[in-house]
């Protein structure tokens, strides 16, 4: 398969209900839950503030038919103690039928290209602790593990 990674910008906003319906996919995936229309739309919104954000961006990947089968979204962050930019992968997903295609690689890469030309000083992505297979990938991708964040609910 071929994929083709795109940068959506404000104005190129095809992909934006594609990548709603692949957000719900991953809630329904990782959280048992999958997302309202109500839910879908503020996604939407969401997705259309990181386009319109220099601090923000959304890339799609594409199938042969132009079908959004994957996509990826970062943020730049001010590190409050040092005063440096750094960049933060919000989320990766990839539809099952697409993975194992190396696409997640080919959309991190073009994430971590972005970041790059922003001139951030570090790159972070939360992973859960449980999701082994996220890790393995994210270490492949040449990040490494540095932090435990503990949470109480």
């Amino acid at each position: 398969m071929d994929a083709r990674i795109v940068q959506l910008t404000h104005g190129a906003e095809e992909y934006i209900k594609e990548i709603a319906e692949l957000w719900s996919d991953n809630a329904a995936e990782t959280a048992d839950c999958e997302l309202d229309e109500e839910e879908k739309t503020a996604v939407q919104e969401q997705i259309k503030q990181y386009m319109q954000s220099k601090y923000g961006a959304v890339f799609a990947a594409t199938n042969e038919k132009h079908q959004a089968v994957g996509y990826a979204i970062a943020s730049l962050k001010q590190d409050l103690v040092s005063n440096t930019l750094y960049g933060q992968i919000d989320e990766i997903y990839v539809a099952p039928e697409y993975r194992r295609q190396k696409m997640a690689g080919k959309i991190a890469a073009e994430l971590l290209n972005w970041l790059e030309r922003k001139n951030v000083s570090f790159v972070q992505v939360y992973v859960d602790t449980d999701n082994e297979s996220a890790l393995a990938f994210w270490e492949e991708t040449g990040l490494e593990r540095e932090f435990f964040v503990l949470s109480k609910y």
